[in-house]
């Protein structure tokens, strides 16, 4: 008999326990943020996806109320970065903003995560072309996209080209465009977008394929010069640029996305909240403004979901892991 009743009466402690248990974790989404966001880059400082974390992560931030600290986190082609994320809590106070490559790295680096169903997919940033860009030393030899080709064809292995790092979006563009073109280039893999837009400067490699972040300041001065865009249309800040399929000498598109993603298992309350409030940062006439005005293009509200995102990876990964086996692609 003593045994029943304390029973009953540690029945309702109990069950009153599980519910403050319960409770607890929608609390603290509640009260999220209560101190500062990372932002994991997985590129060198001062690159393009670097440029633009801070411009998303300033207006983000005064929309949360928490500072949001972008932190560089390279190597690896991504996968130093996403080993930070993937230690993480999924509380939403660490995520990663990256690149469509980011479909590819576990084939690429033979690692055994998948590039969606192993993480929390939140919002996307924007989507972009690339400027296929040399440096105006160049001009004796080359200066627009059919003079370029002509001197690849003639000149097998004489001109180099450079990437943000091996496996990166700069690096499978390139590479497509490479092998669609039937061209013979030199390869050169940099950390990340600026040390390889110096080393155009400076002349080491000759041809980048890269987002409009740093190259339109370089054409604007005149530095660069913009042979061609690899997007369906031509980029609206570069009027006067065709685009690769406008002139009639190769068949090619290359069109990717930079997006955030949190660790796995993050509440899909927390998942939805993050969401609505990048998409809603995304909305500032001066982030905007900035965004669109290097000539990337920002998803609207009605588009920047989560299934969209997770399909945009998914369909990445599909078409560039053919490339990779197609052209032997190894991390190094």
């Amino acid at each position: 008999m003593r045994a029943n009743i304390l029973t009953i009466i540690s029945r309702p402690l109990i069950m009153a326990a599980c519910a403050i248990a319960a409770a607890a974790p929608a609390a603290a989404q509640d009260k999220f943020p209560v101190r500062p966001i990372r932002m994991l880059v997985p590129f060198a400082p001062g690159g393009g996806v670097d440029v633009v974390a801070r411009i998303v992560g300033k207006r983000l931030g005064e929309t949360l109320g928490q500072p949001i600290l972008v932190e560089s986190r390279p190597g690896g082609g991504g996968a130093v970065a996403v080993a930070e994320l993937m230690r993480s809590a999924p509380d939403g106070y660490t995520l990663l903003m990256t690149t469509s490559a980011h479909a590819t790295l576990p084939k690429l680096a033979h690692l055994a995560w998948h590039p969606s169903r192993d993480f929390s997919p939140i919002a996307s940033i924007y989507s972009y072309m690339f400027v296929i860009a040399t440096n105006a030393a160049n001009r004796p030899r080359f200066a627009t996209f059919a003079q370029f080709l002509d001197y690849a064809r003639a000149n097998p292995g004489k001109l180099n080209w450079g990437s943000s790092g091996i496996g990166g979006p700069q690096h499978l563009g390139g590479s497509q465009f490479v092998k669609l073109a039937g061209i013979d280039m030199v390869h050169v893999p940099y950390r990340g977008n600026a040390p390889m837009i110096q080393a155009l400067l400076g002349d080491q490699v000759q041809i980048v394929f890269d987002t409009p972040t740093l190259v339109l300041p370089r054409v604007a001065d005149g530095k660069l010069i913009a042979l061609a865009v690899t997007g369906e249309q031509r980029l609206p800040s570069l009027p006067d640029v065709p685009t690769v399929r406008e002139t009639g000498r190769v068949d090619y598109s290359y069109r990717g996305q930079i997006f955030v993603l949190g660790p796995k298992g993050m509440p899909a309350t927390l998942q939805a909240r993050l969401n609505a409030q990048i998409a809603g940062a995304l909305e500032d006439a001066a982030a905007r403004d900035q965004l669109t005005g290097f000539g990337l293009q920002v998803p609207s509200r009605a588009d920047n979901t989560v299934t969209a995102l997770t399909k945009h990876i998914d369909d990445f990964k599909k078409t560039y892991d053919k490339l990779i086996d197609e052209m032997g692609i190894e991390a190094q």
